[in-house]
């Protein structure tokens, strides 16, 4: 149906001056701000002033500081212990005094014990001593050049590990998550819904008479997707953090869609239930059901229409769960 189809090039043409695309140039300062990059006292006092006395700058600032500190405080810096670097140092001189002290021991053995008087003040412009010494000489040098290798590639090894741990632990703990983050919060009511701790308040197949039930619950007008591909289970209303919230399920098969529905402007511009920076900068250029980092065990697509903004999770790839909610009856 025309009327409810996923618009791709953003919201109600009304509301496209709320989310114009200079929203996210106007408050760049801010990040500056928060970061201690602003180094004029002059400059700094006037963002002060803007931050205390305009709305808009005050919930842009609450937020964005709110969300670095709580990145800074999940993610746990991981380098390269500095007993790496001491290990490595005293393995390359181990090499070199293995490699060089025994021939220089051989060699004056060899010199001092040897019974020819010609030999006990050896000549070193003579061709033997003198090949002797090159060959001490090259041999050291290749001792050096294996040690830098090595040193190399510890370095880099110690590197890679390091880089994977890092990206194994934000894989699995989704650190740029705050615990009030839209995504956050889908991923664990879908838990719930899928082991039967939370269960539908409003079980109805039909999406009209869903979106009945919950619009009087909720300070919205709540939309549930009509679809061919999935059948409408049912849906529950809350409020979390002092946000009304609308959810609701669809099953394919025998695995089920979960969707948490919440007020757009709210979430946009208030602080109850948040969204990242590069999601609002998204749905304020118009781009529609775009997924989110995967986590281990499921995946969440965020999407909007209308008056609302969703987050859509179930065990199945991103795009399966775009197709399945925008293939209307």
């Amino acid at each position: 149906m025309s009327d409810t189809t996923p618009n791709n090039s953003g919201s109600n043409p009304e509301k496209k001056s709320e989310y114009d695309k200079n929203t996210s140039d106007k408050f760049e300062f801010l990040s500056a701000f928060i970061d201690n990059e602003i180094k004029s006292a002059e400059e700094n006092e006037t963002i002060k002033k803007r931050i205390e006395s305009e709305p808009d700058i005050h919930n842009r600032y609450t937020f964005e500081k709110l969300s670095k500190n709580c990145i800074r405080s999940r993610i746990k810096r991981i380098e390269t212990p500095l007993y790496i670097y001491k290990n490595i140092g005293l393995g390359i001189e181990e090499i070199i005094k293995n490699n060089s002290a025994p021939r220089i021991l051989n060699t004056h053995s060899s010199i001092t014990t040897n019974k020819n008087p010609n030999l006990s003040h050896p000549n070193f412009t003579n061709p033997n001593y003198t090949n002797q010494f090159q060959n001490e000489k090259t041999n050291l040098k290749r001792y050096l050049i294996y040690g830098g290798y090595a040193l190399i590639a510890l370095v880099i090894m110690s590197f890679a590990i390091s880089y994977y741990l890092r990206s194994n632990s934000e894989l699995q703990d989704n650190p740029s998550f705050a615990e009030n983050d839209i995504v956050s919060v889908s991923r664990s009511i879908f838990n719930k819904v899928e082991s039967g701790q939370v269960k539908t308040q409003f079980n109805s197949n039909s999406a009209k008479e869903l979106e009945d039930s919950m619009n009087k619950y909720v300070d919205f007008k709540v939309f549930v997707p009509d679809v061919k591909d999935a059948e409408l289970i049912g849906g529950v209303c809350n409020e979390i953090n002092g946000e009304k919230l609308a959810h609701f399920v669809h099953k394919k098969g025998n695995m089920i869609i979960y969707t948490l529905q919440a007020n757009l402007k709210d979430v946009m511009n208030h602080d109850r239930i948040i969204m990242c920076k590069d999601f609002k900068d998204n749905i304020t250029s118009g781009k529609n059901w775009f997924p989110c980092n995967k986590d281990k065990n499921n995946t969440a697509v965020i999407w909007f229409k209308d008056n609302v903004v969703c987050s859509s999770v179930a065990h199945m790839d991103s795009k399966d769960i775009s197709a399945i909610l925008t293939n209307y009856k």
